[in-house]
């Protein structure tokens, strides 16, 4: 009991606390557009191995596809956090950004506790998981400016900045009932997001300075569904022999259809006088208006995955996802994006998941490579990012229950095709807490 009510008091209070701290310091100018640079719903578990869509583990939440939430066989309690080194280029100058924070917080409980059946001696053909989430939905962060120069006026200096961005509390559930399951997730989106742009003309004596200042709050509801199916290769063996692992294919979907939500925000330009003389600037609004509201749609999302599973040894598989953000609106910000996709290849090695004798046996190593649009681009040209993931998996006993460091390594490249390049090395880092103690019967004699 104790060991429950240290993670419910744990979730509870980085769940309030999550939203004042956890704005990570990015310095990307592709947020510039939309809502910024999109999150991925992956957990560190999951993205080391390139597969969501189909993938699940009974001591790891999936939020990609709800279905996975029937699977589920102890309550778990996972946290990430991520830091990342990315090197911006151009074709004159480069910099180095370094960033890194709090990336999600998930609960998941199965509601029928398996220990039951094994107690009763029961067999049962279906199960129920539960699930409550706090994750960033999308990121905006940037400060870059860039110098022209202009006969008679010198140096003219454009400066760009914007702050904020938008996070989901998401809870879910899902069903299993043999080899197939079904689930869902039902969330609330929410943010404020800041854009400041400058004109400044530092050459010239008591200049006029241009700025431009918008920012916006969204709110609204989300969802989106899933469903998962097993078909198992090997029967026969299974009937034959009572520990016979399972070898199966596994077929996942899941997405959602176009929802609505509402913006709020202020448009304030201004024209700043500054004296060189003096410390003193001048101030004249040019144009303000406050409470502006709106509304926004968010676009269609759905996605599939094939995999191959071998007794929980070898397990590897095929992703792919599409967004058509071309449907996404916004009254106050309305940029034009466009649809994209991502498709991933990857898998996990487990040599003995069982094994007592050699740790290393029960570790897990996972891999994948992937290559993905974004819904943004420049001149028409959309951008690509490209990468590859490396995956470990290390399980370690807490109040003698089997729990699980997931550690993940990304290696990518984003807008090589375009005046602003990044290449990066993203570090993903996530502790599973498991308890199989949640709904027990207790039985006395």
């Amino acid at each position: 009991m104790n060991n429950k009510k240290t993670i419910f008091l744990s979730l509870v209070f980085i769940f309030t606390t999550l939203i004042s701290i956890a704005q990570p310091k990015e310095n990307s100018p592709y947020s510039r557009y939309g809502l910024g640079d999109p999150v991925d719903n992956e957990f560190v578990y999951y993205r080391s191995t390139g597969l969501s869509g189909a993938f699940y583990n009974p001591y790891q939440i999936n939020v990609v596809n709800p279905a996975s939430y029937g699977y589920l066989r102890a309550t778990v309690f996972d946290i990430g956090l991520y830091s990342k080194y990315a090197k911006l280029k151009t074709n004159k100058n480069s910099s180095n950004i370094y960033s890194g924070n709090l990336e999600y917080i998930s609960l998941g409980i199965p509601l029928i506790n398996p220990i039951n059946d094994l107690l009763e001696k029961k067999v049962r053909k279906y199960d129920i998981g539960l699930t409550f989430t706090l994750m960033p939905n999308s990121i905006v962060g940037y400060n870059v400016s860039s110098d022209e120069e202009k006969e008679g006026i010198g140096i003219i200096r454009h400066g760009y900045k914007g702050t904020g961005g938008t996070y989901k509390f998401m809870t879910g559930l899902g069903g299993r009932y043999n080899n197939f399951s079904f689930g869902f997730n039902l969330g609330y989106f929410f943010g404020k997001i800041n854009y400041d742009r400058e004109i400044l003309f530092p050459d010239l004596n008591n200049p006029y300075s241009n700025n431009y200042h918008t920012d916006f709050s969204v709110n609204g509801f989300i969802y989106n569904i899933g469903a998962i199916y097993n078909v198992v290769l090997n029967k026969k063996e299974i009937k034959e022999k009572e520990n016979a692992g399972v070898r199966k294919l596994i077929f996942g979907i899941y997405g959602n259809t176009k929802t609505g939500f509402k913006t709020k925000g202020t448009v304030f330009n201004t024209t700043t006088i500054y004296d060189i003389s003096s410390p003193s600037e001048t101030k004249d609004t040019v144009y303000m208006d406050t409470g502006i509201e709106g509304n926004g749609t968010m676009p269609v999302n759905f996605g599939g995955s094939i995999i191959y599973n071998n007794k929980n040894k070898y397990i590897f598989g095929v992703d792919f996802s599409r967004s058509l953000w071309s449907q996404y609106t916004n009254d106050i910000k309305d940029d034009k994006l466009k649809d994209c996709y991502k498709v991933s290849i990857g898998g996990q090695y487990t040599p003995d998941e069982n094994s007592y004798t050699n740790y290393f046996k029960r570790v897990n190593y996972g891999a994948g490579i992937y290559y993905k649009t974004d819904p943004r681009s420049e001149n028409e040209n959309q951008f690509v990012e490209k990468g590859i993931h490396l995956g470990i998996g290390l399980p370690f006993v807490y109040k003698r229950k089997i729990s699980r460091i997931n550690l993940d390594l990304n290696f990518g490249n984003r807008g090589s095709n375009l005046s602003i390049s990044e290449n990066f090395v993203k570090f993903g880092l996530s502790v599973t807490f498991n308890d199989t103690e949640w709904f027990v019967k207790r039985k006395y004699y």
